[in-house]
């Protein structure tokens, strides 16, 4: 099957697929530092688990001692000592 039109669209613009399609940039620094752009809230967090909405579906991250170190509305930063990163991706047609 084709490609979606929003990545076509992304293709033929030059525009980065995660910005067109919703989709979360996730940018990890070792296993102290996650940086996840695209986000839509934070579904939950503990010390050992935090758990981002996107447009695909949940993002999570387990490890110890976890914590936001920022978040705004499109971006977030959690530091800590991370073993896992989980996505549960919802159906998207």
């Amino acid at each position: 099957m084709g490609k979606k039109l929003s990545e076509r669209v992304a293709d033929a613009w030059g525009v980065p697929k995660d910005v067109i399609m919703d989709m979360p940039r996730i940018t990890v620094t070792g296993d102290r530092e996650i940086y996840i752009e695209n986000h839509r809230g934070i579904a939950g967090f503990d010390e050992n688990s935090i758990s981002v909405t996107s447009g695909i579906g949940k993002v999570t991250v387990y490890g110890d001692k976890l914590k936001i170190a920022a978040a705004r509305r499109e971006d977030i930063l959690i530091s800590g000592r991370f073993q896992k990163i989980e996505y549960e991706v919802k159906n998207v047609k």
